[in-house]
């Protein structure tokens, strides 16, 4: 599949209202004995580490959306749980045990209550299968066809950015609007490759978890549970495999005992 190919794909409206975010921190500042501390008390930061801006965008739409403190600090805080409360599921790259605990710890601290509950797509999870190198987001994208990032993040252009430099500012949205490209595109290569991806159809029609695709075709060989048997279909567009929740058969007569 061409680079012309994903983005087409990418461009689709999917059937259920995904959103793809990333966010970017700035480091804090905190006193240390020396240069190999491995543990610094809360009570020693002097500043410390925080949100500063965030990109997002509406899987198959071409708008990307960016807060960011020095534009309106309030604003960066409500307008991401807005698209949250929206949201049916959110693609990130380990934004489960980095973005989403950052998020929830600012909307706490407004004042804001929880959002709709969404369904995480961590593509970290996903890349560690593969055995790759290195399982992070510009080395998993370079090996699957993409060049990758051409910006990198530094603690100096943040620093920066948040002092009001308007060349690093613009640099920051930059870097920050491209990973979330280079995570659109690694979900759309992945598709196919994750079995627990959250469901995208939206009616009872039989459909592809994973792009929502009502296009399948059912294979001669059946999905085996513990006692029962489903039928099992491939996707025709993600080639994500399926089985159906109908038509079991019962296989055995009795389960195991632990």
């Amino acid at each position: 599949m061409s680079l012309v190919d994903i983005d087409r794909k990418m461009r689709r409206r999917p059937p259920a209202r995904i959103l793809t975010i990333d966010i970017e921190r700035l480091p804090g500042k905190a006193w240390a004995f020396d240069q190999r501390t491995n543990f610094i008390p809360y009570r020693n930061f002097i500043e410390p580490p925080r949100t500063i801006c965030w990109a997002a965008r509406w899987l198959g739409q071409s708008r990307m959306m960016f807060r960011a403190e020095w534009l309106d600090p309030d604003r960066m805080v409500a307008h991401a749980w807005e698209l949250f409360d929206q949201a049916d599921a959110v693609i990130s790259f380990n934004g489960i045990r980095f973005d989403m605990q950052h998020l929830r710890g600012m909307w706490l601290t407004a004042g804001l209550k929880p959002p709709r509950p969404w369904k995480d797509i961590d593509l970290y999870r996903q890349v560690k299968q593969f055995g790759f190198l290195s399982n992070s987001l510009d080395y998993t994208a370079r090996q699957l066809g993409f060049t990758g990032k051409t910006v990198h993040y530094s603690i100096d252009m943040a620093h920066a950015a948040v002092s009001g430099d308007k060349e690093a500012q613009r640099q920051l949205r930059a870097y920050n609007s491209a990973d979330v490209e280079l995570t659109e595109f690694l979900h759309e290569r992945l598709l196919g490759w994750m079995p627990n991806h959250p469901h995208m159809g939206r009616s009872l029609e039989q459909s592809c978890n994973q792009c929502g695709s009502t296009d399948l075709e059912k294979l001669p060989s059946r999905y085996r549970a513990v006692v029962l048997t489903y039928d099992m279909f491939r996707c025709q567009d993600c080639g994500g495999i399926v089985r159906a929740n109908f038509n079991a058969v019962r296989v055995a007569s009795t389960t195991g005992v632990r």
